[in-house]
């Protein structure tokens, strides 16, 4: 069995690389998913980064001894890091333009995650307490 810090580890490595790959793929290779919702790829940037944030929050909550407070800064500073890695990558070699918009939907995607991640613990701790009771009931009977 992988000791927990390492899936930790390794989900947020894949993450990073599933953000890569979309964000890597040329943007005429994309379907046009017929919605209307304007500026999607903003919320898709948004969405995809919020995961991020808060996969970070979770494992430095774990493996570190870190205030609540340095761990977020170290989650949006690695959405504007990362974020910004790719625009310039998008921009330079991808064959897909670089644009600010993105890289500030990447940041308030971080930002969200952050302000949420209490929230998503303890549901999360819910759900799992709320399971293992269930799972425990059932080898008693």
């Amino acid at each position: 069995m992988i000791p927990r810090k390492y899936s930790l580890l390794r989900r947020n490595i894949i993450w990073a690389g599933v953000i890569f790959f979309l964000c890597a793929i040329p943007s005429d290779s994309i379907p046009d998913p017929k919605l209307n919702i304007p500026h999607l790829d903003k919320v898709v940037h948004f969405g995809m980064f919020f995961i991020m944030s808060i996969f970070l929050c979770s494992e430095l909550r774990y493996q570190t001894r870190l205030s609540l407070r340095k761990i977020y800064l170290i989650a949006i500073g690695f959405s504007f890091i990362y974020g910004g890695l790719i625009e310039v990558l998008q921009f330079k070699y991808f064959n897909r333009g670089g644009d600010w918009w993105d890289l500030f939907a990447d940041v308030l995607g971080g930002v969200a995650g952050c302000l949420l991640y209490p929230t998503a613990k303890k549901q999360k701790d819910k759900l799992v307490d709320y399971l293992y009771k269930k799972l425990k009931s059932r080898k008693e009977v």
